[in-house]
């Protein structure tokens, strides 16, 4: 069969079409394509050295990428012959598929705190990046370690290192500009000058992602007073099922703690739901893990659907994909056989359900304040 010709091309940033800067460049060169593609120049570092940018191009016909500085931007030559170019406006080009569906210069604005940045977190944050959201806080005090790989985002290449440092490096790579800042320890203890100086009421979003009821108490709490929403993604055993909590600041809906309690005292109705957290102990003794990627990815991608519905609620012409129409507080199953999930299934009628009766209300002590700072 023939082959079809390769033609070289160069694939550069017009950021530095435009400042012409001399000096090495750093990528990946493709064989196979015949792409040169020079990383922009937030993450030179992760690249190859493919060649020079010079002033005169007198040592082209030896290099296999050089380029010669012009009056009007940069000529590229490989071994002495100009080869083709591609210019590409970084943020435009990454996020042009969006337009139309999320505004990219609305979405920059918005702001994530990630509270759990495993098999849950690590999905968020990326498709949050992708949807172009710019600001995120990433809290942690994880470990990325070989047994994680299966679900996680991050890979081989990670294990060792602090899973919001694995994570930021990945968010980085969708989008060079991203800001963000890390925290390697427990929500708790974040400090609160940190999200003083984060926050932006209307374009923040607190995501529990940790699997721990006494958690997300706490960071919707917080998020109250910081004036912005919430909403935690949880699983039950082996992930046959999931279960997604919201709270827009503002909205007349109970808090987390008015909906469920306090966390403290959720051991009975764990039992009764058979909803086992991560960090919790099986009746064996065993610690529990959540199932398989694909069935945590199903459920963390409709509380995905939800924080991009929650950040744009107040957008003009945006329409929500599902935030009119699941309750506050929904059930996602991935399974309605027994033998996966056990005699609990079979409040699911069938796979892949997605509950839209369940009604939470508020507590007595709380009265409908939790809407307001308190």
């Amino acid at each position: 069969m023939k082959k079809q010709k390769i033609v070289k091309t160069v694939f550069i940033s017009d950021t530095q079409i435009k400042n012409r800067t001399e000096g090495y460049i750093f990528g990946r060169y493709y064989k196979e394509s015949g792409i040169f593609n020079v990383f922009p120049s937030e993450l030179s570092n992760k690249g190859e050295s493919l060649g020079k940018i010079l002033k005169l191009g007198s040592e082209c016909n030896k290099s296999k990428l050089c380029g010669v500085i012009t009056d009007t931007g940069i000529d590229f030559y490989s071994y002495g012959k100009k080869i083709k170019c591609e210019v590409y406006s970084l943020y435009q080009n990454i996020f042009s598929r969006n337009k139309g569906i999320l505004e990219s210069d609305v979405m920059e604005q918005k702001r994530a705190i990630i509270l759990g940045c495993g098999s849950v977190g690590s999905l968020v944050a990326l498709e949050l990046a992708r949807a172009g959201v710019k600001h995120f806080i990433l809290v942690d005090a994880d470990i990325l370690e070989y047994h994680n790989i299966c679900r996680h985002q991050c890979g081989i290449e990670d294990v060792g290192d602090f899973k919001v440092y694995a994570l930021k490096r990945k968010i980085l790579n969708i989008n060079p500009s991203a800001e963000i800042l890390t925290f390697e320890g427990i929500v708790q203890n974040l400090p609160k000058d940190t999200l003083d100086s984060f926050c932006v009421a209307g374009n923040t979003v607190f995501i529990g992602c940790a699997d721990n009821r006494i958690a997300d108490v706490y960071i919707n709490r917080i998020s109250i007073y910081f004036k912005s929403s919430f909403i935690s993604i949880g699983f039950w055993e082996r992930a046959f099922a999931g279960e997604i909590f919201y709270h827009v600041y503002g909205e007349d809906m109970p808090c987390y703690e008015c909906a469920l309690g306090d966390g403290s005292g959720l051991s009975a109705r764990s039992e009764a739901n058979h909803h086992v957290y991560s960090n919790q102990e099986d009746t064996e003794g065993l610690k529990f893990e959540p199932g398989i990627s694909v069935d945590i990815n199903f459920v963390t991608s409709i509380g995905i659907k939800l924080i991009l519905d929650i950040l744009n609620i107040n957008n003009d012409g945006y329409i929500p994909r599902l935030l009119n129409n699941l309750s506050q507080y929904t059930l996602v199953c991935n399974t309605s056989d027994s033998n996966i999930g056990g005699e609990m299934v079979g409040i699911f009628s069938y796979p892949l359900q997605v509950t839209t009766s369940l009604r939470v209300g508020f507590s007595k002590k709380c009265d409908k304040k939790c809407k307001y700072e308190n």
